[in-house]
């Protein structure tokens, strides 16, 4: 006895989602996003990592940190949240970075929180990365991309950023 897959009760922003296999194109607009974010992210890590020493991640734990107040976080779950990563991989990651002198991590009595203050070092170390973390979006990614082009890839990321944080929306 086979189960109809051909929709589910979860929606979309254009309706109902189908449980159907990919048709050819979608699979190569699938693959087309995953090739271009990592191969992106590869371009700009590999200006970035050789210059500074931090990998893509530190880079992105450092670039919250750097734009907080004071170089400083508190809450390990929303700066994971805002990640888009676990609270362990973000644990770990801090671990990591501490031991590298990047970061400090001081657990506040009472609350349980932490808080999360990027050093001098990392903050010198983010002075370069930034400019050549910047030249190389531009010279990767902006300088082929048209206006039109970008304003696409903005608005479509806006849209499943805002589908993915709906309430109760069923996740797939």
């Amino acid at each position: 006895m086979s189960a109809d897959t051909s929709t589910d009760t979860s929606t979309s922003v254009t309706g109902p989602v189908s449980n159907e296999p990919l048709t050819d194109s979608e699979r190569e607009a699938w693959r087309a996003v995953l090739v271009l974010a990592d191969t992106l992210r590869s371009l700009v890590s590999g200006t970035v990592a050789p210059a500074t020493g931090l990998s893509s991640a530190d880079y992105l734990v450092l670039n919250r940190l750097s734009s907080a107040p004071e170089n400083r976080l508190s809450g390990l779950k929303a700066l994971a949240a805002k990640l888009n990563w676990s609270a362990s991989r973000l644990s770990h990651q801090l671990k990591r970075m501490g031991t590298r002198g990047l970061v400090e991590r001081v657990y506040e009595d009472g609350t349980g929180l932490v808080t999360m203050t990027a050093t001098p070092m990392a903050e010198q170390a983010m002075r370069v990365a930034t400019a050549l973390h910047d030249k190389a979006v531009r010279r990767y990614f902006l300088s082929i991309a048209t206006p039109d082009e970008l304003r696409v890839i903005i608005d479509l990321a806006e849209r499943v950023t805002a589908h993915r944080a709906v309430p109760n929306q069923p996740q797939d």
